[in-house]
């Protein structure tokens, strides 16, 4: 993890830091909360908008449908973790 600077002060970052020790900002290694949830919500979203167009209401509809969501609102989340991996960021407290 050597080589990583942080992006607000440019103070060298020590492997596995939590805060930067220049100007204090946190440290976030791969994908934030924040995008991890806002990925989940997209998944959610567009499974709910295509399911609602494509299949007709009724109860076992309606349980596929609800299982769907929640499987890509995951399968998003896991996504944005991936594409994120590596990716090293400081971010204000």
């Amino acid at each position: 993890m050597s080589g990583h600077h942080c992006h607000r002060c440019g103070s060298s970052l020590h492997p596995g830091a939590m805060k930067c020790s220049g100007c204090m900002a946190g440290v976030v290694y791969g994908a934030t909360v924040a995008e991890k949830t806002r990925a989940a919500k997209v998944g959610a979203a567009l499974m709910l908008a295509s399911w609602c167009y494509v299949v007709a209401f009724s109860i076992p509809a309606i349980v596929t449908g609800v299982l769907a969501t929640l499987a890509a609102s995951f399968l998003f989340r896991i996504a944005t973790a991936r594409s994120h991996a590596g990716l090293v960021r400081t971010v204000i407290s």
